[in-house]
């Protein structure tokens, strides 16, 4: 696993090569602890926008991802999306030092993050781990993820809220629009399925973490992955015995928008050490 960490290590050298630092919003600059939050994939940092008013005594570090928002010329990559977070939070958090929420595609970055500069982050609070089979990240898999990302941008804002349980504020069809690129598809791919990792799971992070797994499906397959969760979590508590995955049976995939309040204090009460709200199951 040290092999596999520093193999890493050397591939986002070589990536950061053009790259210097990525676009971010700083929020609560007063505040004396420092909360990232790390965007899914085709968003960007403004998908924050609902859950940060809750958390108005950290101080917030909302970048852009490589390849997303105003960091788009980037080419995504798991090792150097991890680089840059690691050197904004050394640049800009309080003590160089940050608690690390992810969410999706953030979620993998997270983990990256953690594994390969664990000297930046304090915990962790991740969601919506859904692995697919490395076989998807090749073929058609590429196209069929474009294809799907424009299909819900000519989808009725109506049907995407009933669909979604999503509160009538919530407009995905008002987000930044990106480019999108069989390229760029693939990149997210390589990464939801370990396929950048040559089908293996990430190796086990010290920081202390929290999982949660959306359990509500429906018509749209939007349940996360609990074996999914419990696998990483297991993984984790290799090396932090205190690591931990919950599922919440009423909370869809992109429950930070579904329930931007929920979302935040459940991480707040994660680094703060306290029970999560009612209604998270463990797992």
């Amino acid at each position: 696993m040290q092999n596999d960490t520093e193999t890493r290590l050397a591939g986002a050298k070589e990536c950061d090569s053009n790259a210097r630092s990525l676009p971010f919003t700083s929020l609560n600059d007063n505040a004396k602890a420092t909360i990232l939050l790390i965007h899914g994939a085709f968003g960007d940092r403004h998908g924050w926008d609902k859950v940060t008013p809750s958390l108005i005594d950290y101080h917030l570090l909302l970048p852009d991802l490589p390849g997303h928002g105003e960091a788009a010329h980037l080419a995504f990559s798991n090792p150097l999306s991890a680089k840059l977070l690691s050197e904004l939070i050394h640049r800009h958090a309080k003590g160089r030092r940050a608690n690390v929420i992810g969410f999706s595609l953030g979620l993998h970055v997270a983990v990256e993050l953690a594994t390969l500069y664990p000297e930046v982050v304090n915990e962790i609070f991740i969601s919506g781990l859904k692995m697919m089979p490395v076989s998807l990240a090749k073929g058609i898999g590429p196209y069929a993820l474009l294809a799907n990302s424009y299909l819900e941008d000519i989808t009725p804002q109506w049907l995407i809220s009933w669909l979604m349980d999503q509160p009538p504020d919530v407009d995905v069809h008002n987000r930044p629009r990106h480019r999108k690129t069989v390229a760029h598809c693939r990149a997210i791919l390589e990464v939801i399925t370990t396929a950048d990792k040559g089908g293996q799971w990430p190796g086990p992070w010290p920081a202390r973490t929290c999982i949660i797994c959306a359990g509500k499906s429906g018509i749209l397959p939007t349940a996360d992955h609990p074996h999914d969760a419990v696998k990483l979590r297991d993984i984790g508590r290799k090396r932090n015995a205190e690591d931990v995955a919950f599922t919440h049976p009423l909370m869809r995939h992109p429950w930070c928008e579904q329930d931007p309040k929920l979302f935040a204090d459940a991480a707040r009460s994660w680094f703060e050490h306290q029970p999560l709200p009612i209604g998270f199951v463990e797992l």
